[in-house]
């Protein structure tokens, strides 16, 4: 049930454009999070 929510808000066409934005920057921003966390482990040796 809660795909069919998240697939029809993404389908949502009468959306704000800073929408897409906001879900981009959140994207990017716990990619860069993950991507940091993953250098420190890989940095310390494990």
């Amino acid at each position: 049930m809660g795909e069919l929510i998240s697939l029809s808000m993404f389908e949502n066409k009468n959306r704000p454009a800073w929408v897409n934005w906001l879900f981009l920057g959140i994207f990017l921003w716990s990619s860069w999070q993950l991507a940091g966390f993953w250098f420190a482990q890989l940095r310390g040796g494990g």
